[in-house]
This record gives structure tokens, sequence and C-alpha cells, in this order.
């Protein structure tokens, strides 16, 4: 059985989650909680060497992401897979801060990351969310840890809080709970999204997303 929360009821104190509703994913910035504050940090784009994986269509404000799995590392030497992704500038590592944008995922994704928290003590990331081919988000590709189902071919909001204090990761997908995972410990922190290929990824995997809004607190 799927459990909605690793780390008790507790875990989501200080949210200031009081009359957040469970309607349809609103078009402009809505963070989940109360007491954000807006960033603009800026990001760079992470793609394979001497390729364009990556498009930004200014009038809709929607970047498009694609990768296959013949693509060479990003990082040689460093991981094992090819990125297409945003590199957020948001380098925290104190209080809270909150990911969100609205994100559509192709039916041919497999094994890629498609939203990580970067930086940790114990290993390199605080959160990573992978796209698998049951057509689900799960925590770090885990098949027995799925934080939400169906995410093909539809348009998903997604929210991820940060709290460094509590050392937990909070996930909203269309404004509704759905899990919280410990982080692994403190570190400098930022944001990616995109994809990512990981072992055992698709041909090609495909990922739209828009309306991004950063937060802290």
């Amino acid at each position: 059985m799927r459990r909605r929360t690793l780390l008790g009821g507790a875990a989501a104190t200080g949210l200031g989650l009081t009359g957040v509703g469970l309607s349809a994913a609103p078009a402009q910035a809505s963070p989940i909680g109360s007491g954000w504050t807006e960033i603009n940090p800026g990001y760079s784009v992470h793609q394979p060497p001497g390729a364009t994986r990556h498009t930004y269509d200014s009038s809709t404000g929607e970047h498009h992401f694609w990768v296959y799995d013949s693509d060479p590392s990003t990082f040689p030497g460093q991981d094992s897979g090819p990125r297409s992704e945003l590199r957020f500038k948001n380098d925290y590592t104190s209080g809270q801060a909150q990911f969100e944008c609205d994100m559509t995922v192709k039916s041919s994704a497999h094994r890629v990351c498609v939203f990580q928290v970067f930086g940790a003590a114990t290993q390199a990331t605080a959160f990573m969310a992978l796209a698998m081919n049951n057509n689900s988000l799960a925590y770090y590709g885990k098949t027995d840890q799925v934080i939400y189902r169906p995410i093909y071919d539809t348009t998903l909001r997604l929210n991820v809080v940060h709290d460094t204090t509590a050392r937990a990761v909070h996930v909203f997908v269309n404004r509704e709970f759905q899990v919280s995972y410990a982080d692994h410990g403190a570190g400098t922190h930022y944001f990616k999204c995109g994809l990512y290929g990981r072992d055992g990824m698709s041909a090609r995997s495909d990922c739209y997303v828009r309306n991004v809004h950063l937060y802290r607190k």
C-alpha cells in the first residue's frame, strides 16, 4: 500500500497550509502555504556536449526538453546519463525553498528524472522524481514508492517544498499533498527540472514545462 507520508503528520507543520484548496491547478503563481517570497535567480541549461536538446518559446513561456538514450553524458566522468535540464541558481543552505511549475511528460519517457533537489550530506541529491513506464512519478525511480499517477500526456501542477530545518521534502501534485520524504542531510541545495536520463531509460524522452516559479522563506 502506498504511504502518503514517510515522515509522519508533524513533518508538514510550519507550511502554513490553512485554506489551501484542492481545485485544478491555476496558471498564475500560487505557492503552497503562506509567507513565501517569489525569487528570480536565473538558470543555466545543461545539455549533452555539442547537442541542442532544449528550446524555449518566449510567446508561451514553455520549455521543451528532449533527450535520447544514445546521447553522451552531459558531464563525462561525473554521472552516467545525458541531460536536458535547467539548473536554477537558487543556491541555499537554510530556510525553506519551493519550486512550482506546470509539467507535461510524454508517454515515451521512462527512467528519466524530471525534477530534483540537489545537495545533501550523504549523497548528491536531497530528492529526485523519475518518470516511469508504469505511468507514474516515482521517488528515485523506486516502483514501490510512487509519488503520483497517472502522469503521461497530461499537465500536472507540481509543487515541491524543501524545509532544511525539518530536513524534509514535501511533494504536491495539482495542489494536493502527496508525500513527504526525509532529505539526505545538510548541503548547498538548488533545484533542477527537465530530463536526466538514468540506466534503462527509453530511446527518446520528452517533457514540457511552463509557469515556473521559485519561492523562499
